[in-house]
């Protein structure tokens, strides 16, 4: 990623952290009195941190979801000199034979009488033709149109999506590569919840009903995902990279500023100090 890529990833992020932060300490406030309402005897068996933090925690995963990570591909690809775009509506025309068809393998695969083979099915799909056509339209959650004019459709979902959420991302990639053979047409996830390069199966499974997760060339799941968006190998590390830098900016103000542990920062000073005394004796 380039200087300007970075600089616009790392705005996202802080703009993303300075609203969680107004919105926990200003806009809606903590109030212990909640929590000992609420939980009488959890109130006074854990500390107040802990409920804190627990808060802080659900408006972090709600801000830092599928739509912020849309924002940050769309900011990526952009940077390869790409057209970017979020939620794009694609108007196509199906061929009518085409469409019943991917309509039956979804619906085969949905009640598990049939298994995925994305490859095999486009194959499929693409050998049937008629003169009868349909009108519609579909959504995806990033475009991208390379600078050699090459399309790339995501649906980029939550690392644990739902068989619904599923279904609809498989009809319309499948739909729109019925109409658009020379296109590329993505599931992705932006991270592993089983670790980068773990067994996602172990994680979450209701997926493999209509894709082969691990084998489709359509599924894309953290760093391939990254890497892809961004035309490099290295994009994944690097947004990690950018995500600890930021992360260390507001680790301080999350622990005095929302959780009032003004302590912490006297203490990893004193502790500093006494490491450095002890480093020159």
């Amino acid at each position: 990623m380039n200087n300007e890529t970075i600089r616009k990833i790392e705005k996202v992020l802080c703009d993303m952290m300075e609203k969680i932060l107004k919105k926990r300490i200003i806009t809606e406030p903590f109030i212990e009195e909640d929590i000992e309402k609420a939980n009488p005897f959890g109130y006074r068996l854990v500390p107040i941190e802990i409920w804190k933090g627990s808060k802080f925690e659900r408006s972090f995963v709600t801000s830092l979801g599928q739509k912020a990570f849309e924002q940050l591909a769309k900011i990526i690809a952009e940077g390869t000199g790409a057209i970017a775009e979020n939620q794009h509506v694609e108007e196509i025309t199906i061929n009518t034979w085409r469409k019943e068809k991917t309509d039956e393998i979804l619906s085969l695969q949905r009640k598990s009488e049939k298994k995925p083979n994305w490859a095999a099915e486009v194959d499929e799909i693409l050998a049937l033709k008629n003169n009868k056509y349909e009108d519609l339209h579909v959504i995806f959650d990033l475009y991208i149109k390379r600078k050699n004019g090459k399309e790339e459709f995501y649906s980029i979902k939550t690392v644990k999506p739902n068989l619904d959420q599923t279904e609809r991302a498989k009809r319309d990639m499948l739909y729109t590569k019925s109409c658009k053979e020379e296109c590329e047409v993505y599931l992705a996830l932006p991270f592993n919840p089983a670790g980068e390069g773990g067994n996602y199966r172990e994680i979450h499974s209701i997926p493999y009903r209509l894709f082969e997760m691990d084998q489709d060339e359509c599924v894309l799941i953290g760093s391939e995902f990254w890497n892809k968006v961004g035309e490099d190998e290295n994009t994944y590390t690097q947004l990690l990279d950018v995500f600890e830098r930021v992360g260390k900016k507001y680790s301080r103000k999350i622990k005095e500023d929302y959780l009032g542990l003004k302590w912490y920062t006297i203490w990893t000073s004193i502790n500093a100090t006494q490491f450095i005394l002890c480093c020159n004796r």
